[in-house]
């Protein structure tokens, strides 16, 4: 099983998701290209559900199926991909059952993740865009209740994506560590990459244990607002001390032109004493 996290927050976009694949009463988390963030060509994807899509999607790449060249400005070019995909699906593929009466269906769940747009797919196609953040798969009721009470207390978004990761896999059994997060960023996409479908090198953060916020205070805007209000004379008076200070410090290391004009007139009267010496000798 899987749980996928996007959020977005102060014009960044993050995506992650765990690594826990399942077959039956087994799991896995190490296993060979076992992110399971895809990178298309404009285009961060991610599934939960059967492993066999991912296996689906990977082909698709390789054979630079002319869907993978969907920009997925919005919605509805969303949307055109996934009617491609199933239309695979069902033609080439034969792994729809076209004999149901449901419209279509999928299986999987999805979050495709833009540089602007956070898009849900559900297993029947609809297509839905978020303006804060999604979570889908197992575990997703755990982050979406984890997001909606820190959302507006951290303004990191890759946080935000940690700990709604790690609030799925810390209640349910069915998603864990590793954590992968990627940032969303325009400048990583417009071409196909060479090296396989899936998100990795440097532009990949992955987590091995749970951190939580050990260094989080969360204090109400009222009183933090009182505090700092009642804080800021202190503040003033410290800063007037320490240009006072800086200025006193100045003021005592420049040299004295009196003290200097005494020392000159003590040399200048030794030198004429030594010179009346030297002539009266002569």
């Amino acid at each position: 099983m899987t749980i996928l996290v996007a959020v977005k927050k102060n014009g960044q976009v993050f995506l992650g998701a765990d690594r826990m694949t399942t077959s039956g009463s087994e799991y896995a988390t190490d296993l060979v290209n076992g992110s399971k963030l895809i990178k298309l060509k404009h285009a961060y994807l991610a599934t939960s559900g059967y492993t066999l899509l991912d296996n689906v999607v990977e082909h698709l790449f390789d054979k630079r199926h002319k869907m993978m060249e969907n920009t997925f400005k919005n919605r509805a070019e969303v949307f055109q991909f996934f009617l491609d995909f199933f239309a695979e699906l069902k033609k080439t593929y034969t792994l729809v059952d076209t004999g149901k009466e449901t419209y279509a269906g999928l299986y999987n769940v999805f979050l495709l993740v833009t540089p602007q747009n956070i898009y849900g797919v559900s297993a029947n196609l609809s297509v839905h865009e978020f303006e804060r953040f999604a979570a889908k798969g197992a575990g997703a009721d755990y982050s979406l209740g984890c997001l909606y009470g820190i959302y507006d207390l951290i303004d990191d978004a890759q946080e935000l994506t940690r700990l709604g990761l790690e609030a799925a896999c810390h209640y349910s059994i069915y998603c864990k560590e590793p954590l992968d997060i990627v940032e969303v960023k325009a400048s990583d996409f417009g071409k196909i990459s060479t090296d396989g479908y899936k998100a990795r090198g440097k532009a990949v953060t992955t987590h091995h244990t749970r951190r939580g916020v050990p260094d989080l205070i969360a204090v109400p805007k009222s009183l933090h607002a009182k505090a700092t209000k009642a804080a800021a004379p202190a503040a003033k008076a410290k800063l007037k001390a320490s240009s006072a200070k800086k200025a006193a410090n100045k003021k005592t290391a420049r040299p004295s032109p009196k003290n200097n004009l005494k020392g000159g007139g003590k040399s200048s009267a030794r030198s004429s004493q030594s010179a009346r010496k030297k002539t009266s000798s002569r």
